[in-house]
């Protein structure tokens, strides 16, 4: 892609209200068709409590990122290779200690991240579900934080509460809603406008609609065989929805404030960019 000089990473935070929307098979699929399309990418299964990435892929890493934050290994340890060439850090899944990590420690996940991923065009953060400190924390150091809803009630009210929360509490304003697992565009462009709808009423705040994912038999299939979706369904709706998705990510700029607070954070271990 560009020459190292004028590289800028760009940081993205796949997040939702609530688990269960396809968050993380979106983020997982994301990452494998930007990596197609050229592009150096890094995923980060940012759920520290009940990490799902390795699951989706059949992988059982040798460390995860507990490993790591318990001084076991170091975080480039962890790495393991993914579908289409990116670089995944795994997740903890089933330990109570990380689920309840701390401020401190959860900085030094996010230090020891920017030392690793200077030359990364992409840097994919798959946050877990809710408001909690460990989704906050990531999803607002992000240039641009993916909300994932299915038409579901409680998924577009958790949602607001988690747009609500991330706008008020931490000033982020660049959200990108993507409407997974929908019977047809036009009904996943009413889920969008009903959340925008709100959004703009009680935080006027503009969103903006990132995708809309149809509901497919495919997707269900891949997961059984452990393969991303743009490999095991190629010319599928969804692949083409997830094509489109990661078209628009080619196109997004970094988010220069959210870059010097990562930089602040990392202590300028990592690059944003020419200087």
């Amino acid at each position: 892609m560009s020459d190292s000089g004028e590289r800028k990473t760009r940081f993205i935070a796949f997040s939702s209200g609530k688990g269960g929307v396809g968050k993380t098979f979106l983020s997982l699929n994301v990452a494998a068709a930007l990596a197609t399309r050229g592009h150096s990418v890094w995923l980060f299964d940012g759920d520290m409590g009940l990490a799902n990435v390795h699951v989706l892929l059949g992988i059982q890493p040798q460390f995860d990122i507990s490993d790591a934050v318990a001084g076991r290994c170091t975080l480039s340890q962890t790495l393991f290779d993914g579908p289409a060439g990116i670089k995944v850090i795994p997740g903890s899944s089933g330990k109570r200690d990380m689920a309840e990590m701390g401020t401190l420690e959860m900085t030094q996940v996010v230090q020891a991240l920017g030392t690793l991923t200077p030359a990364a065009d992409f840097v994919i953060i798959d946050t877990g579900a809710g408001i909690g400190k460990h989704v906050t924390t990531l999803a607002r150091l992000a240039d641009t934080i993916v909300v994932v809803v299915r038409d579901e009630p409680a998924s577009l009210a958790d949602a607001y509460g988690l747009i609500k929360v991330m706008h008020q509490d931490f000033g982020s304003r660049n959200f990108e809603i993507v409407v997974n697992d929908v019977v047809s565009v036009p009904r996943g462009q009413q889920v969008f406008e009903r959340l925008q709808q709100v959004a703009m009423r009680f935080l006027e705040l503009n969103l903006v609609l990132g995708g809309i994912v149809p509901h497919e038999s495919e997707v269900m299939m891949a997961t059984r065989r452990r393969e991303t979706l743009i490999k095991a369904a190629p010319r599928s709706l969804t692949t083409a929805a997830i094509n489109q998705i990661a078209m628009r990510f080619e196109g997004l700029k970094v988010d220069n404030e959210n870059s010097r607070a990562f930089l602040k954070l990392v202590g300028g271990t990592a690059r944003t960019g020419s200087q």
